[in-house]
This record gives C-alpha cells, sequence and structure tokens, in this order.
C-alpha cells in the first residue's frame, strides 16, 4: 500500500462529527499544510470560536517540519519528533483537517474548491497557502524518472531505505535544502558528486564570487567524501542512462559518472496549478497586496506561494523561510476576519550556505548585524 492511500484510509474524514456551532455560517478554507497555513488556521480558531475552519493538504501527513527531514533521514529523530501537530491538535481545535486531497480548481464566483476526485468544497473566506513544488529545469525534463527528490515526508519515505543502502549520489543544482542533505550525506560516509547551478536558488541568483566561496567550503568536507575535483561547476548534463547498478550520468564538458541516486536541488516553484484560469492575479506566485489579498475578494495568499506587493519599491517578491511563513500566516488569518495589518519582514532575514548570506525576505537589507538562520 503506498504513503498517499494509507493516508486516506486514516486521516480522511475523522472529524466528520458536528461543530460547536453548526448555526454559524462562516466556513474559512486554507489551502496549504505548512507553517503559514496551519498558523493562519489556529490564529483563526482562536478569533473565531463558532465558525468552520478546513485545511486542505495534497501531503498525507499532518504539520510537520520540514526543515528536520534530513535528521529523519539520518534515523537521528523519529516520526513523532518530526511532527509539529499531531492530528489529535486538530480535532482539540475543531478544525477538520483533509488529508492527501488534492484541489483540482478554484471557482470564486462560486465561492467553491473542487478536488481532483470530483468532490466540492464551499467557503466564505480562502487562504492560498499552497507551499512550493521541486522545480525541474526544461533541459532535464527528459530525465525526471531519473531524478530524486526531498521536499516532501513522502519523498523520504518513498526512498529513505534506498539512501542507507546507496553508496554513489549525484546532485545536481545545488538550493538551501540540498546542501543540507549533502553535509547529511557526508556524515554518512557516502560517496557524492554535486554540479553546482547558480540558478537553483530562485528567486535569488548566485554571483560568481559566492559559487566560489560555496565551493571552498565545500573542498573542507573529506577527499574520499567529496573530492574537489568531483565538483562540477560552469558545466551542464548532457545525458543520464540507467544501468544495471545505477545510473551513469554524461556532463558536456565530458566527465562521466556512475551513482546509485540522483537528487535534483534546483530550488521550488510555487505549486499553484490549481488557481490557473480562476481570474486570480498570478506571475510566479500569486499576487497580493501589503495586507496579503488576493485581486478577490475574500480570497488571501501567504508563504511561499505568494508574492507580496512592496509599496517601497512597487514590486513583488517572495519571502522564504520558517519565520516568514508564520508571520504571514498570522496577518492574513487576522485580515481574513477584518483587521487591516500590513506584513512586514521578521528578524531573521537570511539564511547562511556556506558561510555565504542568502537573503530571505526582501523588506530590509542585509547587514552584518542580522541574526543567522541555519
Amino acid at each position: 500500500m503506498s504513503s498517499d492511500n494509507h493516508c486516506r484510509n486514516n486521516y480522511n474524514d475523522i472529524y466528520d462529527s458536528k461543530y460547536s456551532n453548526p448555526d454559524n455560517n462562516d466556513h474559512y478554507v486554507i489551502i496549504g499544510n505548512g507553517p503559514a497555513g496551519n498558523h493562519a488556521a489556529s490564529i483563526l480558531r482562536n478569533e473565531d470560536h463558532a465558525a468552520k475552519i478546513t485545511v486542505i493538504s495534497d501531503e498525507c501527513t499532518p504539520y510537520y517540519y520540514k526543515p528536520r527531514l534530513t535528521e529523519f533521514i539520518r534515523g537521528k529523530i523519529c516520526i513523532d519528533d518530526l511532527m509539529v501537530n499531531s492530528l489529535d491538535y486538530y480535532k482539540n481545535m475543531d478544525i477538520r483537517i483533509r488529508l492527501g486531497q488534492k484541489v483540482d480548481r478554484i471557482d470564486p464566483d462560486a465561492d467553491t474548491l473542487f478536488l481532483t476526485h470530483m468532490e466540492t468544497i464551499h467557503y466564505t473566506k480562502l487562504i492560498i497557502a499552497a507551499g512550493n513544488r521541486p522545480r525541474i529545469l526544461p533541459s532535464m525534463s527528459r530525465f525526471a524518472d531519473c531524478l530524486s527528490f526531498v521536499s516532501s515526508y513522502s519523498d523520504v519515505v518513498d526512498i529513505k531505505d534506498e539512501i542507507h543502502r546507496a553508496e554513489r549520489f549525484f546532485i545536481f543544482g545545488g538550493d538551501f535544502v540540498g546542501f543540507k542533505f549533502i553535509h547529511m550525506l557526508a556524515s554518512m560516509g557516502k560517496k557524492i558528486y554535486v554540479m553546482i547551478y547558480p540558478e537553483a536558488f530562485w528567486p535569488y541568483q548566485l554571483t560568481h564570487a559566492m559559487v566560489e566561496k560555496i565551493v571552498a567550503g565545500l573542498s573542507s568536507l573529506p577527499s574520499d567524501v567529496l573530492d574537489v575535483s568531483d565538483i562540477f561547476v560552469k558545466d551542464d548534463i548532457s545525458g543520464i542512462e540507467k544501468i544495471h547498478d545505477g545510473f551513469r550520468i554524461l556532463t558536456q564538458k565530458g566527465a562521466e559518472k556512475k551513482a546509485d541516486l540522483i537528487f535534483s536541488f534546483n530550488g521550488m516553484v510555487p505549486a499553484i496549478d490549481f488557481a490557473e484560469g480562476c481570474g486570480l492575479d498570478t506571475d510566479h506566485g500569486i499576487l497580493v497586496d501589503e495586507y496579503l489579498k488576493t485581486n478577490i475578494d475574500n480570497i488571501y495568499a501567504c508563504g511561499s506561494c505568494a508574492q507580496v506587493y512592496n509599496p517601497a519599491i512597487k514590486n513583488y517578491s517572495v519571502s522564504i523561510g520558517w519565520p516568514n511563513a508564520v508571520a504571514q500566516g498570522e496577518v492574513a488569518a487576522l485580515n481574513l476576519l477584518g483587521d487591516n495589518k500590513v506584513i512586514e519582514s521578521v528578524d531573521k532575514k537570511y539564511f547562511d550556505l556556506e558561510g555565504i548570506k542568502i537573503k530571505t525576505t526582501w523588506w530590509d537589507d542585509i547587514n552584518d548585524d542580522s541574526p543567522v538562520r541555519k
């Protein structure tokens, strides 16, 4: 039985009992089960004790801490340590959680969501906090069935045992999760090959100097784990062949490597396919104003699927990182309830990656006194 089927059989429709106030007509629906969506749900419940609240997620687990997935793979923590909220939490908060349910499209005129299995859900107000999904570069689409990812719990469950059995890993791209994964593999004594893509950090771009510093940082790893000659920069994959014991990877500059598993870390893109054609303004993500309101009444968006307007620079951009998502979830929920709060930056403004500061928010400039989130 797949992990998705397991979640449908065990998690859905657990909380189909009547809500505490069945006469209340408000139904707040949240698409997404990450930090933005869950924080929005808790704020809504704390401020409105009577309304119906539903969280819909295409993942099959309750709210979990994605930054700890590498610790879970390594075996340093168990599944209980990975979870932020248990199923009992939602039951006690009187929040209905719909797991393993994918939204197919939105009909704003009818205030209705259509799920892929043909069910419809009516809402009075909607928060889109759908998060993101792995980005596959167009040049790599023909190799998609050869690539593995570490972007969700279901990804990890499906391949965790293979990671422990495998000895050679080819890491393509980079990004924050990718470098954390590299250090996890190094701690396990695995052999690693890395092809760094500066564009892997979308929406941010690494400069040549930053790439050089990252390579220098990786070079500090033991040579039997990652030799400097096995770090590829300004190269590309020209071919991937499946062989009996894994894959043969060919690069445009003529290098050839054999690996048991190939992992792609080329950044994330907003998971908003369901919003196409419904009238919502979108670019890379869903466009919202500084109050996190979309161009359609009663629909808000927050977290890494939203592009927020900054009046100071008269442009849209995204913020990444857990603290930013939590802050946006709170503001979206309060404004949905009638407040008028402007989203502001949180204290943690950048990640530290191999000694390089990467911004997590565009609201303020980086300064040397800012705290680092690792």
